[in-house]
């Protein structure tokens, strides 16, 4: 099937692909402060020019870095959403099965959402919607992974083997997944407020979000499954890549920067982006770890049957 039909596969991997600039740029967006630089949501500098989002003049485009960055992140907000739409045009074509085509709507939907609070954002001037956005554009590309992974060939040629600890490896998953999204939430809310209470939360809960994701890479490598090992050693090397970055980043803000508050380095801009999308990459990453825990695992009839059930046999 996913022979003759390549594009839900190819879609959903472009649609992807293009979101990591998207959040690049988003997270640069707050880093610099940009959120305002330009007003409007689809007509843009109201009352001084008035210009469809798409016919935006190149020389107001690159008056500067501010205006640069944030035009350049809706136009490739733009793209993802017109790409998540073709990935729902196609795996319907392709008959690709119920659960593909919904989680390709769910990732349209996601997308559409992402971009009205976006919008929604600049028009009311919104700090507390800046915020949410920031924090539900990791959902949103964590969805685009998750359709990623279901169109992969690999993934859909896999079969599950019976395994004692499928059960445990699948509740491992879900609270690495909550622990990294959590630590993600403390972290916008440590961009958008700059409070110490802020950091305090986000350096103490970073301690249990790197100890759930070790001690699922670790239970994933037990199985000797080829897939779930190469997904422990993707969430070892991202978790230590991470910690590593997100004290690049409170070294340039506190040192090079001179705090929260102050004007905004270039180091500062360069780590903290780094460090918002490989948080991105962190919790996708245990995302895929839970698909594939649930495509290749199921538990042992011995341990799935009720007691007593082994000895009436």
């Amino acid at each position: 099937m996913d022979l003759k039909h390549p594009w839900p596969r190819r879609l959903a991997l472009a649609t992807w692909l293009s979101a990591l600039p998207l959040v690049v740029l988003g997270s640069s967006v707050t880093t610099l402060r940009a959120g305002m630089a330009i007003d409007g949501w689809w007509v843009l500098d109201r009352g001084d020019g008035d210009h469809f989002l798409f016919a935006y003049p190149i020389e107001k485009w690159c008056a500067n870095v501010g205006t640069f960055t944030e035009h350049t992140h809706r136009l490739f907000g733009a793209l993802v959403g017109l790409l998540s739409i073709a990935l729902v045009l196609a795996v319907q074509r392709a008959k690709a099965g119920a659960q593909r085509v919904r989680l390709a709507w769910v990732g349209l939907f996601a997308v559409c959402a992402q971009g009205t609070i976006g919008g929604f954002r600049v028009l009311e001037n919104s700090p507390d919607l800046a915020f949410l956005h920031g924090v539900f554009a990791q959902a949103v590309l964590a969805v685009l992974a998750v359709n990623v992974v279901l169109n992969d060939t690999r993934f859909l040629a896999a079969r599950a083997r019976e395994h004692a600890q499928a059960a445990s490896l699948g509740r491992m998953a879900k609270l690495a997944i909550v622990a990294v999204f959590g630590q993600i939430f403390l972290g916008a809310w440590l961009r958008h407020s700059g409070s110490d209470l802020a950091l305090v939360a986000h350096i103490a809960f970073a301690a249990l979000a790197t100890g759930a994701v070790i001690t699922l890479a670790r239970g994933l490598r037990e199985t000797r499954v080829p897939e779930l090992a190469r997904a422990a050693r993707q969430l070892l090397w991202l978790i230590l890549a991470q910690v590593a970055i997100g004290v690049l980043t409170l070294v340039a803000i506190v040192l090079v920067s001179g705090g929260f508050t102050a004007e905004v380095s270039a180091a500062e801009t360069i780590t903290a982006s780094a460090h918002v999308l490989f948080g991105a990459f962190t919790l996708q990453a245990c995302v895929g770890a839970a698909l594939w825990i649930a495509r290749r695992l199921t538990l042992r009839e011995s341990v799935a049957s009720p007691a007593g059930a082994e000895v009436a046999r």
